[in-house]
């Protein structure tokens, strides 16, 4: 539960480990009406970790300004350079009150949204822009209000409303499956109130819960990660209660070899749909709750990601995800 002060402060803030063969770039990206050609030239980009405030821990992103004439197959191809979890394209927003217009791809393809895209772009927004404090960022996922501060240095603080509250989309494979196709003891995924589920605030995870020291050994078996039948979801999200004393409150582990990310350091996205997996298991009161989710320690990027989220009357009213982020370098990228 958070103090009053930091209630107060809530409710301003929302009323204001193996290789992977990656497909051949899909149809979906391709611009087929119109066959852009890659650009000839040069774009600025900056390279930052995500939900950390040190160097070479938490997620690296990798943001291109400028990408308005980027092909989508452009872009994906820049990505695939790169070899980051994701890259975010700065391109001229549609909207009005936005900065910028965001456009978020995996090695796999491209996101309707994702949230370590969006704070390390909202820092990179603001280190350029003179400290700007606050900025509506365009996603395919809607409108996302942010809110930056510098902390020191290269190091910023951003935390954005999500538009798309935490929901419960279908349940989930079994938990056999999801043991076999992670590596994890037999018995060890919860099969009752926190059997897996499908969650999502933006985009969709399979959530399961397991003992944190099952969470921490399990390793990725493509072999069977195909029979989990995932579909559109993203990935699986492995979730336990973090260690006493750690400062968090939960520890997770995203796996998602189908979009070309074998595991992910730090997966804000994934944090925003858990509080729907809570919800389903009974374990989630009405009120206001502050997160820390810890994530990337066994892959050596320790990562925090911030979840602050409101239920009142067994419904979530509001969402926000926030963290660190600090530069790593910058440079330009050929076309």
């Amino acid at each position: 539960m958070l103090c009053s002060a930091a209630l107060g402060t809530i409710r301003q803030f929302f009323e204001d480990g193996e290789n992977i063969s990656f497909p051949a770039v899909p149809e979906s990206v391709r611009d087929s009406s119109t066959e852009k050609a890659l650009v000839s030239g040069t774009l600025r980009y900056e390279t930052w970790d995500v939900f950390t405030d040190r160097r070479y821990a938490g997620n690296p992103l990798a943001v291109i300004f400028g990408a308005d004439e980027l092909s989508s197959e452009a872009m994906l191809r820049i990505t695939r350079e790169f070899n980051y979890s994701e890259s975010v394209f700065l391109l001229t927003p549609e909207t009005a009150d936005c900065v910028a217009r965001l456009r978020i791809f995996t090695p796999g393809g491209e996101l309707p949204f994702a949230g370590h895209p969006t704070v390390g772009a909202a820092s990179a927004i603001a280190r350029r822009d003179s400290g700007v404090e606050r900025m509506v960022l365009e996603l395919s996922a809607g409108r996302f209000p942010v809110r930056v501060d510098q902390r020191t240095g290269d190091t910023w603080h951003a935390e954005f409303e999500n538009p798309n509250l935490p929901a419960v989309r279908a349940r989930g494979p079994a938990a056999a499956r999801v043991e076999a196709a992670l590596g994890l003891p037999e018995g060890s995924v919860d099969s009752g109130a926190h059997a897996p589920r499908r969650c999502g605030a933006g985009i969709d995870f399979f959530y399961a819960a397991a003992p944190l020291a099952a969470v921490q050994g399990a390793r990725l078996n493509t072999a069977a990660w195909d029979a989990l039948g995932l579909g559109d979801a993203c990935g699986v999200l492995l979730y336990a209660r973090a260690a006493p004393g750690s400062g968090s409150d939960w520890h997770v582990r995203m796996f998602g070899p189908h979009i070309g990310v074998a595991e992910d350091p730090a997966t804000g996205s994934a944090a925003a749909g858990l509080p729907a997996q809570l919800m389903a298991a009974g374990a989630l009161a009405d009120g206001y709750h502050d997160w820390q989710v810890e994530q990337g320690i066994e892959m050596g990027r320790p990562a925090r990601i911030g979840v602050r989220f409101e239920v009142r009357n067994g419904a979530f009213e509001s969402l926000a995800i926030g963290g660190d982020a600090i530069r790593v370098c910058a440079g330009e990228i050929h076309c």
